[in-house]
C-alpha cells in the first residue's frame, strides 16, 4: 500500500490573490474587481467579507450593491488576532474576503510585541530602559504567530485577497568610481512578512503611471503559479484581465488540507527529555563521568607527573586532545567511542598481565 505516492491532482479549489503597489496605484479597486467577477463567474451565493485598516470600504461599497451581493465589513482593528477571528468566521458565512492593508497588520504585530516586551521589563524592574526597536532574537516569537495567519490563508475553504503596500528592495552595489559599497533600491515587493509575498499564487503589483497627461493604473504580474499571466503588463485590470490564473484553478472542488496537521516531532522524542535539558547534553555528561571512573578503575585518576602524563597520553591517543575541556564538548557518539577503546585497551592489557602471571607447567 502506497503511503506517500498518489497521482496529482489540482487541489486549490479557492483563489489567493497578493496585490500590492503604492498609495493611489488601484490595489482597492482591482481586488474589487476581482471579488466581484469570481462571485459571479463561480455562481457564489455567500456575501463578500473586508477587513479594511484603511478604511476603504466606502469607497468600493457601491459597486458590490450594484452587482447585487451582500458586502460585510469590519473596520475596527490592525490587530493579527482580530484578523484571525474575523476570518475564521467569514470561512463558515461568507464566499470571499478581502484585506486592505496587511501592512497595517504587519507593523502592528511587531509594534505590538515591542509594546508586550517593554511592559513586561518595568513589572519586572520599574526603572528598566525600553526597547525601542526589534533586535534578532526577537523575531522567532513575531515569524510563529505570523506563521499560523499565513497557514490560515493558504489552508482556509474561501477565496482571499490580500492587499498591501509596496516596499522598496535594498541591496548593496559597488560604486565603480571610489571603490566603495553603496545602499541602493533594487525593486519593489509588498510590504509585509517577508515570506508572505511568497505564497499567493498570483501576486500582482499595481502602479500609477502618467502617460499622455493622465493618470494609468497599471497592473504587472510578479507571478503566476500557473505560468499563464507571469510578466505581462494590464492597463485598467479587470477580473477578465486574471481570468485565465482562475480558469486553472480546482475551483469548486478539492482544496488542500492545512500542512501544519503533520509535523517531525516525533523524530526528536529521544533526543528531548521530559524535564526540557536536550537528551544529547545529559549523555556527554553520563560519558564523561563514566570515563573519569574508568580512570580511576586503571589506576589513572591521580595527579602524580607519571600517572598524570599517561593519562594525558591516552586521551591524546583516543580523542586526539589532551584537553579534557575539549574531550567534555565532544559528542556522545564520539565519547562513547572513546570510552569502549580505553575500556578494550585495559582488558586487554588486564588479561595479558594475567597470562604473564601465570605460572609455568611443564
Amino acid at each position: 500500500m502506497k503511503t506517500f505516492l498518489k497521482k496529482a491532482e489540482r487541489k486549490q479549489a479557492y483563489a489567493k490573490v497578493g496585490i500590492y503597489g503604492d498609495a493611489g496605484s488601484g490595489k482597492t479597486r482591482t481586488a474589487t474587481e476581482i471579488a466581484i467577477g469570481l462571485w459571479q463567474k463561480y455562481d457564489l451565493k455567500k456575501p463578500v467579507a473586508m477587513f479594511d485598516t484603511e478604511p476603504a470600504a466606502s469607497y468600493i461599497m457601491p459597486f458590490f450593491e450594484n452587482a447585487g451581493i451582500d458586502f460585510y465589513v469590519y473596520d475596527e482593528s490592525r490587530a493579527l488576532k482580530d484578523l484571525m477571528g474575523f476570518w475564521r468566521e467569514a470561512e463558515k458565512e461568507c464566499s470571499i474576503i478581502i484585506v486592505d492593508s496587511i501592512t497595517h497588520i504587519w507593523k502592528d504585530c511587531q509594534d505590538s510585541f515591542l509594546k508586550q516586551l517593554n511592559d513586561s521589563r518595568k513589572r519586572n524592574n520599574p526603572n528598566a530602559r525600553p526597547v525601542w526597536q526589534l533586535e534578532f532574537h526577537h523575531w522567532k516569537p513575531i515569524k510563529a504567530q505570523w506563521a499560523n495567519f499565513t497557514d490560515l490563508f493558504l489552508s482556509s475553504k474561501i477565496h482571499a485577497i490580500v492587499c498591501g503596500r509596496a516596499g522598496s528592495i535594498y541591496e548593496y552595489q559597488k560604486n565603480d568610481e571610489n571603490g566603495k559599497m553603496e545602499l541602493i533600491t533594487s525593486g519593489t515587493k509588498m510590504a509585509t512578512e517577508k515570506e508572505m509575498g511568497y505564497e499567493p499564487s498570483l501576486l500582482i503589483e499595481m502602479v500609477k503611471h502618467r502617460e499622455n497627461g493622465r493618470i494609468i493604473n497599471r497592473a504587472l504580474v510578479e507571478k503566476d503559479r500557473t505560468d499563464r499571466l507571469n510578466g505581462k503588463e494590464f492597463d485598467f485590470p479587470n477580473f477578465e484581465t486574471f481570468a485565465p490564473h482562475f480558469d486553472f484553478l480546482n475551483i469548486g472542488g478539492k482544496h488542500f488540507d492545512s500542512m501544519e496537521k503533520s509535523d517531525s516531532r516525533s523524530l526528536f522524542v529521544n533526543d528531548i527529555s521530559d524535564d526540557g535539558f536536550q537528551h544529547e547534553k545529559k549523555q556527554r555528561e553520563i560519558m564523561c563521568e563514566e570515563i573519569k571512573g574508568l580512570f580511576v578503575k586503571i589506576g589513572l585518576d591521580g595527579n602524580g607527573v607519571d600517572t598524570k602524563k599517561e593519562r594525558l597520553e591516552l586521551l591524546e591517543e583516543v580523542f586526539g586532545t589532551r584537553s579534557w575541556t575539549a574531550v567534555e564538548s565532544m559528542n556522545s557518539k564520539s565519547l562513547r567511542e572513546g570510552f569502549a577503546k580505553i575500556k578494550t585497551r585495559y582488558e586487554d592489557k588486564h588479561v595479558k598481565q594475567e597470562k604473564e602471571n601465570e605460572p609455568v607447567t611443564n
